[in-house]
């Protein structure tokens, strides 16, 4: 399987929103000062629940 690409257009991960298969969100990381870029691997609706880093639902790809 080909590595992901990071898309320049990232959007952040919010609560009540559609993610589709493949669709990435970014996430604050206040430690490392930067954007953890993260993959759907489960369409979902977004809940407190099911953010990033579940498993279940997302994959890490990387950091901006």
């Amino acid at each position: 399987m080909p590595g992901a690409v990071i898309s320049n257009a990232t959007r952040i991960w919010d609560i009540n929103v559609h993610w589709s298969l493949y669709s990435q969100c970014g996430t604050w990381d206040p430690k490392g000062r930067g954007v953890d870029v993260w993959e759907c691997v489960l369409a979902h609706y977004s809940t407190s629940s099911t953010s990033p880093p579940n498993h279940v639902y997302w994959r890490y790809i990387g950091r901006r």
